[in-house]
C-alpha cells in the first residue's frame, strides 16, 4: 500500500503541475478577434499557446497559500491527512515551499504530500514544460463545442488526446476561456497507468483569474486502488501575490505585490 500510495500521489502531482505551468497566466481578450463560434481547436489551441507564452513573459513571480487535504478508505481502515504550505515561485523555474501546519497521518504527510511538493518542484525545471504542456506538439484536440457561462463569457470546449502514452500527460477535456484564451477548466486521468495498485483515477482542475493571470485554484483526485480501496486528494490554492514583469501592465484588477 505505501509503494503504490507513493508513486500513485506523485505522478497525480505531476499532472498538476502539467496543467499548472501551461495555463499559470492569462491575458485580455482582442476585440478584434472573431466571435467563440467561428473559430475551430486548430485556431482556438494556436491563440492559447500564444497567449501562455506571452503570460509567461509578463509574469515575474507569485507567493501563494495551499491547504493540502488527502483521504484513504479501505481495507487498511480510514486515514486522513492536512497539510497547509506557502509556495513562492519565481520566473522561469524557481519554485519553493515552506510547511505552515500539519494535522492526521504523519506517514502521508511525509511520504505522500510532501513527496508531492518535491515532484512538484522538479518538475518546473528546464526541459520539464516540454513534454507538460498542453499543446499539439504533446495533444491531438477535437473541438466540442462552446459553452456560455451566466456571465456571458464563452468557453471552447476540446477533447484532449495524448500523442504519446506518457504519465506526465492526460486524456480528457479542457475548457478554454474564449476571451483571454486561457485553460480555464480541466477533467480526464492520467494519459497511463501511474502505478500497478491503481485501478482507475479522475481528476479535475480549475483556474482562476488574478491580475490578468490564469493560476490555479483547486486540483480534485479521486482514485480507485485494486483491493485496496480509495483515495481522495484535494488541494486548494489561494491568497495569491502576484509580481509582474517590469514593463508590463495588466488591465484586470488582482492582488499583487
Amino acid at each position: 500500500m505505501r509503494t503504490g500510495t507513493r508513486r500513485l500521489s506523485a505522478q497525480f502531482i505531476v499532472i498538476s503541475v502539467t496543467v499548472a505551468l501551461s495555463a499559470a497566466a492569462g491575458g485580455v481578450w482582442a476585440g478584434g478577434d472573431p466571435p467563440p463560434e467561428t473559430l475551430d481547436s486548430a485556431q482556438v489551441v494556436a491563440r492559447m499557446v500564444a497567449r501562455n507564452r506571452e503570460r509567461a513573459r509578463e509574469l515575474e513571480g507569485y507567493r501563494s497559500r495551499r491547504h493540502y487535504h488527502l483521504d484513504y478508505n479501505g481495507v487498511l481502515g480510514s486515514r486522513q491527512a492536512d497539510m497547509v504550505v506557502d509556495v513562492l515561485y519565481h520566473s522561469p523555474n524557481e519554485k519553493d515551499f515552506e510547511v505552515v501546519s500539519e494535522s492526521g497521518s504523519k506517514w502521508i504527510c511525509n511520504h505522500v504530500l510532501r513527496r508531492l511538493m518535491q515532484v512538484e518542484k522538479e518538475n518546473s525545471q528546464p526541459g520539464a514544460r516540454e513534454r507538460t504542456e498542453i499543446n499539439p506538439a504533446n495533444y491531438d484536440f477535437t473541438f466540442v463545442g462552446v459553452e456560455t457561462a451566466a456571465d456571458g463569457t464563452p468557453y471552447y470546449v476540446l477533447e484532449a488526446e495524448p500523442k504519446t502514452e506518457s504519465t506526465y500527460l492526460f486524456r480528457g477535456k479542457v475548457w478554454v476561456e474564449g476571451r483571454d484564451f486561457a485553460v480555464a477548466r480541466i477533467e480526464g486521468e492520467p494519459a497511463k497507468n501511474p502505478s500497478r495498485w491503481t485501478k482507475q483515477s479522475d481528476f479535475s482542475h480549475e483556474y482562476v483569474q488574478l491580475d490578468g493571470f490564469w493560476l490555479p485554484a483547486k486540483n480534485d483526485t479521486l482514485t480507485q486502488l485494486h483491493l485496496l480501496g480509495q483515495s481522495h486528494l484535494t488541494i486548494e490554492y489561494g491568497d495569491y501575490r502576484v509580481r509582474r514583469a517590469e514593463g508590463t501592465s495588466a488591465e484586470t484588477g488582482g492582488q499583487s505585490d
